[in-house]
């Protein structure tokens, strides 16, 4: 840059008399650029090799032009010379042709909401240019057509380059040193080209004008952009999502108002010749807005509506659907089904292989889920390691059917959860179909009556609840008979002893079963785990409290447990109850 400053100084200290001077001056600093584009190519080597050489060209394109538009006219009384304007014209569809190839490769998926950002400041921009610069241009007496041609294609191109500048803007991503040179070279171009544009109307422009010195720095500014070491990353794709943050909207709603104030200062000035122009111009922005506006809504809705890790509905969605399909089962005389979807051992995935693991066995598993379900019924996180599938429209005898193929479909292949561990993971499901006339609630209770059931008959099975009689799961081969008896009797006392330490009813029958269950697979051995000790499972139930099971299911629990009526032989315990209860 400091090379290239001394014949940009030489260029406004030679007098105007020397017009050679000053041209070579000129034409030294706008070549030398495309040199050093060169330089910077062949010393980084960046990936995107096209985007640079493209610059490069047109910045050779125009330094061409300079050159033949000093030559032809010379002596001569021709303005627009037509191998020049072809030349600068080059120079513009390069320069158009390197911006959308860069902003390819930095955001290659398709974001509509920058393109809509994009329409907004170009429309703004477009009636700027139009009011102040082509149509005063078109409009003037004593230009000929040549003239009128030039002051119309030159704004037209600068508003193209203008429009792509802004998309790559609006595409985020990190911002490197040779990135920000070469938006300044943009924005300095640009404000030349404008300079030079109003000055010629008005008949004022003159070699050496400050215009000019715009120039020659947007050069040096292109020119250290290729030399600079960060142009190798300048092409790297980048998160191009658009957020409307402060600065965005503030900027779009300057831009909204360009139209309504040019109007108003045109009215002032008895200047009415662009009106249509620019009340279809404030159309065009109210339209973009509101298009903007709904985007936004509905990247929120979706944000609300889908769950960040899994990428399936939120519970809040799921209650939506649900109330809507028992008002259609109600309406239709139809019936509601639901499966409730638990990942078998799941802390023992997070605590073998780490947190990390434990997500990407949620994300296999919700992605299996969704695809042995049908595209009208809906899958949704319930919470933690819990799904739910809201069957929609679908026949009571089908709904087992369906529970077992999610089940073996989960099942059916290990999981890797860093690339090359693979893990066995199955599931439990309770399933659940009632008449529409039944209340959600009771659709939630007895689905997850049933997927307690199926934990405590040995996991990985289905269980299909049944809302007029409790749940009584099978055992698993493996689990004596009596402890599904004892499971069931212990929640009972235990439910009792709620109701009568709170005004309020008892808790639902699964909570407390999730509790007693508990502690019975921790006091008896399995080819799992040996027994735990009693002061080992309450120091567990304990740590649980209020994050898987009830706090006060846990507590009446482990009250009862401390007088001997749960947790005991059969024979100790109704002894005990009988002294607890008088």
């Amino acid at each position: 840059m400091l090379a290239a400053a001394v014949p940009a100084v030489g260029h406004f200290l030679v007098p105007a008399s020397h017009a050679v001077a000053q041209v070579v001056s000129y034409c030294l600093v706008s070549a030398g650029t495309a040199v050093a584009m060169a330089v910077g190519i062949r010393l980084h080597r960046p990936a995107a090799r096209a985007v640079w050489w493209l610059f490069g060209a047109g910045q050779v394109m125009y330094a061409a032009g300079d050159v033949a538009y000093f030559v032809a006219t010379t002596g001569s009384e021709t303005n627009y010379p037509v191998l020049a304007n072809v030349l600068y014209l080059s120079q513009y569809v390069c320069a158009g042709a390197a911006l959308v190839l860069l902003g390819r490769r930095r955001t290659p998926q398709r974001n509509t909401a920058a393109l809509v950002d994009t329409a907004i400041l170009a429309v703004a921009a477009a009636v700027l240019w139009w009011v102040f610069l082509i149509h005063p241009a078109v409009a003037a007496p004593g230009f000929s057509a040549l003239d009128r041609a030039a002051a119309t294609i030159y704004p037209v191109m600068d508003l193209c380059v203008l429009t792509v500048a802004i998309r790559l803007v609006l595409g985020g991503g990190a911002r490197q040193a040779s990135y920000q040179l070469l938006l300044a070279y943009l924005g300095l171009t640009l404000f030349a080209d404008t300079a030079y544009g109003l000055l010629t109307l008005h008949g004022v422009y003159q070699n050496g004008e400050w215009s000019d010195a715009v120039y020659l720095v947007s050069y040096l500014a292109l020119g250290a952009a290729a030399l600079h070491p960060s142009m190798r990353r300048v092409a790297e794709p980048v998160d191009g999502r658009s957020g409307a943050t402060l600065y965005r909207v503030v900027l779009l709603a300057i831009a909204t108002l360009v139209a309504p104030v040019v109007l108003a200062v045109q009215n002032l000035r008895h200047a009415a010749s662009s009106d249509l122009v620019v009340v279809t111009a404030s159309a065009v922005l109210f339209l973009l807005m509101l298009t903007r506006m709904a985007g936004l809504i509905a990247a929120q809705r979706r944000i609300a509506m889908t769950d960040d890790l899994t990428g399936i509905y939120t519970r809040r969605y799921l209650s939506d659907a649900l109330r809507a399909e028992s008002e259609r089962a109600a309406r239709q005389d139809g019936s509601l089904a639901m499966l409730l979807v638990d990942v078998d051992h799941f802390k023992h995935i997070n605590d073998t292989y780490g947190h990390p693991a434990g997500d990407q066995v949620l994300r296999e598993v919700a992605r299996r889920l969704r695809d042995a379900c049908r595209d009208t019924d809906v899958v949704a996180r319930f919470g933690g390691e819990e799904f739910a599938v809201l069957v929609t429209g679908a026949a009571p005898d089908g709904l087992a059917a369906q529970a077992e193929l999610v089940r073996a479909r989960i099942a059916g292949a290990p999981v890797l959860v860093d690339g090359r561990t693979a893990i066995t993971v199955t599931v439990s499901v309770g399933a659940a179909a009632l008449p529409g006339t039944a209340s959600t609630e009771e659709l939630l209770l007895t689905a997850d009556s049933a997927l307690y059931a199926a934990k405590r008959g040995g996991r990985n099975r289905v269980v299909m609840g049944d809302a007029e009689q409790p749940i009584a799961a099978t055992p698993a081969s493996s689990a004596p008979a009596d402890l599904d008896r004892q499971i069931q009797r212990w929640t009972a006392l235990v439910n009792e002893a709620v109701r009568r330490h709170a005004e309020e009813p008892g808790l639902p029958a699964s909570m407390v079963a999730g509790v007693c269950a508990a502690w019975a697979l921790m006091r008896t051995a399995c080819p799992e785990h040996p027994a735990l000790s009693a002061e080992q499972c309450r120091a567990e139930l304990r740590r649980c409290r209020g994050v898987q099971f009830h706090p006060r299911a846990v507590d009446e629990f482990l009250a009862l447990e401390a007088a001997g009526v749960v947790g005991t032989p059969e024979t100790a315990g109704t002894a005990r109850l009988a002294a607890t209860l008088g």
